[in-house]
Parts: structure tokens; C-alpha cells; sequence
């Protein structure tokens, strides 16, 4: 209910729980096809500003604003660079975007006062399973393969820089989360 009324009273608020909500809707599809990033994210961007510009009083929406533009700039960074670099996501990336949408989905019930501590325990174990996921990948990335193989040095740089984009928009919602649950 709490979610609910905030939304209504609080247009920062309400972006910032249309952007997580949508962007985690979303991964699937921009899994699909990264290269749709920029225009997926464009009216979201729009969005989040124009709720900047309406100076909405509570001072805890506008640290959640401030991470959710971050989450969402960092998350389209991530799909615009596979698609520039022009690699699908491979399963650890899935595996990880998985987490995330998991996590994204969650952002409502950080809100609620009797939810909040459960859910954010809950974000942070899905959002500790992506980089896992994307920790693991980056080890084997990065060490040497046994014998020669045309063009996976290239490869595995490729994909280390998708694993270091992708872990820093956990980092991006861990902030978001931890600013709902203090609103």
C-alpha cells in the first residue's frame, strides 16, 4: 500500500519504480537483442528526468532517483556493448541477468515496512548470485586456455569487459535498493 501511495504522491518515486520494474521486465528481450538498448532506455532516461525536474519534496526519493539513473545508465552501457562489440550473452551472462531481473522485480516490496528487510536480504542474496555467476565466468576468462586458439584471447577480453559492466550495474542496484528501503 505503501508503494501504491508513494507513486501517487511522489513522481520521483514513481520513475524510479517504473524504471527498475521495467528494465527488469525488459532483460529479456534485450538479451535477445542488445543493440535495442538505447531506444528501450531512452524514454526511461526522459522519465527520470523530467521526475527530477519536478522538485518532489522527500529528500530519500531523490537519493533513490540519483541510483536508478545510475542503474539504468550503467545497464544500457552493458547491452550497448555487446551489440558495438557484437557478441550475444553467454550463459553466465544470462545466468546473471536472470538474478537481475529476479532482484528488479523485488523493488516494490523494498518499500513496504513490513516487507522491506526480507526483500532487501532478498535483492542483495540475488544480486550476490549475479556476480557470482559473473565472477566465475571472468576467473576462466582470464586464465590462459590450454593449447592454441585462434581468436579466444580477443574473445574472452570481449566478454571480461561485459562481466565488469554487468557487475557494476549490481552495484547500481544494490544503491537503489538500499535507497528504497530507507524512504
Amino acid at each position: 500500500m505503501k508503494a501504491f501511495w508513494l507513486k501517487l504522491t511522489d513522481p520521483r518515486l514513481k520513475a524510479v519504480l517504473n524504471a527498475a520494474g521495467r528494465s527488469g521486465a525488459a532483460l529479456g528481450d534485450l538479451t535477445a537483442a542488445p543493440a535495442g538498448a538505447a531506444a528501450f532506455f531512452k524514454p526511461l532516461h526522459a522519465a527520470l528526468a523530467n521526475a527530477a525536474a519536478s522538485g518532489a519534496p522527500a529528500p530519500a526519493s531523490s537519493a533513490a532517483l540519483a541510483a536508478a539513473e545510475d542503474f539504468t545508465r550503467r545497464l544500457e552501457k552493458t547491452f550497448s556493448d555487446m551489440a558495438l562489440l557484437g557478441v550475444q550473452p553467454n550463459a553466465p551472462v544470462k545466468e546473471a541477468l536472470i538474478y537481475l531481473e529476479k532482484a528488479c522485480g523485488l523493488a516494490p516490496a523494498l518499500l513496504s515496512r513490513l516487507r522491506r528487510e526480507r526483500a532487501l536480504k532478498e535483492a542483495l542474496g540475488l544480486s550476490s548470485g549475479g556476480r557470482k555467476a559473473l565472477s566465475l565466468a571472468r576467473d576462466a576468462a582470464s586464465r590462459p586456455a590450454s593449447g592454441p586458439q585462434p581468436g579466444g584471447f580477443a574473445q574472452n577480453l570481449k566478454f571480461s569487459s561485459i562481466y565488469s559492466g554487468l557487475d557494476s550495474v549490481f552495484d547500481a542496484f544494490e544503491r537503489l535498493a538500499e535507497a528504497l528501503v530507507g524512504i
